[in-house]
């Protein structure tokens, strides 16, 4: 029998979904779910109902990097950022996800390197290994929000294969919220080092404080700048699978077409929900992060009365990385799967560990995102609270 590859099996696995199949397998158990950023926010009804309204009589191959018509609402959409971009600086993705992917490609060959603020969303790991690269991770802290480190501690990551620095911001799972200053000054820094610049603004419209700055907003730095976007959140559209890579380096853009070129195209149906989609009003926007900051504020309430557990408010997205009382939050979160409940519920959580780069790190911290309304997320917590309690007492 032949033998498979290894490139697989050097995947890290996810920590947001390791836990599916022993949750799909306990019986007589409800489940309330805060390690996935799935939100339970109805999508917009326009949305839906271009996507039953789609009836062509040939469901035909779509051009590779989006249909026309998206490209240019795309453009005039991020617009709202950097009235210069036009369609011709818009790849339509298959998700966010591959977004990530195809900018990891097109600005590294396999060997090279990217910098990273850990902790960070876990699948850029995967996105890494199957482009090639390497995930080379710069520490940030709880203790101060996870700010970007000064750019001696940057400086001291930068190897010889280093080839770009990703982030995102609003963080993913930091819930932290990068304003123009830091940005200028991260951009200045990767100009100096010649490194490209891949921005994850996924979460770009879900802030509670201060918006945060788009990459998109620094002309100067532009030929050196990614910009990823997904609907997957800010539209509660993560089964659409469509999103967005952004860049105004026409090179960079001849690269990414060829990608897109042997992927063939994004599906047209998903296409023409991301067109309902961006013809939404601005009203809309400040409702979701209404619903956000309610969700968000109840989160870090019920957390905060939890004894021992380290948490902070998040200034943006719908995540907060906690710090729990036990030596393995890994353990502990397949407790609450397998061994606990309480009135037949239990709470599933994402363990630290798979947001860095080493398994020896984050150990006793966890993510947890708002996804639920707010009676639902303070039931998860005194849930978390009752699980650790049980924990205790083994």
């Amino acid at each position: 029998m032949p033998v498979p590859s290894q490139r697989a099996l050097a995947m890290q696995e996810s920590a947001i979904r390791k836990l599916d199949r022993a949750v799909a397998e306990r019986r007589g158990v409800r489940f309330l779910r805060v390690n996935i950023g799935q939100p339970d926010v109805p999508t917009p009804p326009a949305v839906l109902d271009a996507l039953a309204g789609y009836r062509p009589e040939v469901l035909a191959y779509g051009p590779s990097q989006g249909l026309p018509a998206l490209r240019e609402a795309a453009a005039r959409y991020h617009g709202r950022w950097n009235p210069a971009l036009g369609p011709e600086h818009v790849a339509v993705t298959v998700g966010g996800s591959e977004a990530v992917l195809f900018a990891f490609t097109v600005t590294c060959d396999p060997g090279d390197e990217v910098l990273v603020p850990e902790p960070y969303y876990t699948n850029y790991n995967g996105f890494s290994t199957v482009a090639g690269t390497r995930i080379r991770p710069v520490r940030t802290h709880l203790s101060d929000g996870f700010a970007l480190p000064p750019d001696e501690v940057l400086d001291a990551a930068v190897g010889p294969r280093t080839r770009a620095v990703v982030f995102s911001n609003p963080g993913n799972p930091t819930g932290a919220v990068y304003g123009r200053d830091e940005l200028e000054r991260l951009a200045r820094w990767a100009a100096r080092h010649d490194l490209f610049i891949i921005a994850d603004e996924v979460y770009r419209r879900i802030w509670f404080d201060e918006p945060p700055t788009s990459m998109l907003e620094l002309d100067a730095f532009a030929d050196r700048v990614l910009v990823v976007d997904s609907f997957s959140k800010t539209f509660s559209a993560c089964g659409l699978r469509l999103g967005f890579l952004i860049t105004r380096n026409a090179e960079l853009m001849a690269r990414i077409e060829r990608l897109a070129q042997a992927r063939l195209g994004p599906q047209p149906l998903a296409q023409q929900g991301g067109l309902a989609a961006l013809a939404l009003p601005e009203s809309y926007y400040e409702e979701v992060r209404r619903t956000y900051a309610r969700r968000i504020a109840v989160l870090a309430e019920a957390l905060a009365a939890l004894p021992g557990v380290r948490s902070y408010r998040p200034r943006g997205a719908f995540y907060v990385m906690v710090g729990l009382p036990v030596a393995s939050s890994e353990e502990f979160a397949r407790f609450l799967v397998t061994d606990f409940q309480h009135e037949g519920e239990s709470v599933v959580i994402a363990p630290g560990p798979g947001f860095y780069a080493s398994p020896s790190s984050g150990t006793d911290e966890a993510r947890i995102a708002a996804v639920l309304d707010e009676d639902r997320l303070r039931r998860a917590v005194d849930l978390l609270g009752r699980g650790l309690e049980a924990w205790r007492r083994r």
